[in-house]
């Protein structure tokens, strides 16, 4: 089964979501979690919001610290990592430490653009389902769908 599973984090409820599945799963199966970060400067600026807290090197490290004491509580083996992507996509940033790591899963919370917004740029998530060579599990923050539903009522 899964041996190393890394864990995707932007300050989203979606991704804490994430986190927690691949917590349930690594302990069933006793595998090695990595939890990562992508810091991109670039992204912050265009598109405020879309990637959390996270998004700056402060708010990555308060993510994964938070990772850290989860999986020190639940008897999960686990490394952190801030991935700073350069200018290059999130998606391709994730990836590329997927593959250094060795992962056999990538866990990520499902959320993103939507609408224009989505269409132009599309989502991390949508992209790494795309393009990963490994398998993928995400997670959806049914709340946001909720949040949404109830704007287009408005």
């Amino acid at each position: 089964m899964y041996k190393r599973i890394l864990v995707a984090l932007d300050g989203s409820l979606s991704a804490s979501l994430a986190l927690e599945e691949a917590l349930k799963l690594a302990q069933a199966v006793d595998a090695m979690l990595m939890v990562a970060c992508v810091v991109s400067h670039d992204l912050c600026r265009q598109v405020p919001g879309m990637i959390g807290e996270a998004g700056s090197r402060p708010g990555a490290q308060g993510q994964l610290d938070h990772a850290r004491d989860l999986c020190a509580g639940g008897g999960v083996r686990c490394i952190t990592q801030i991935i700073d992507a350069h200018g290059a996509s999130i998606p391709g940033a994730l990836m590329q430490a997927a593959q250094a790591f060795e992962a056999d899963l990538i866990v990520m919370g499902a959320h993103g653009p939507r609408g224009v917004r989505r269409h132009l740029i599309g989502s991390v998530a949508e992209t790494v389902l795309r393009s990963s060579h490994v398998p993928v599990l995400t997670v959806r923050d049914d709340q946001c769908d909720d949040q949404h539903d109830a704007a287009l009522a408005l």
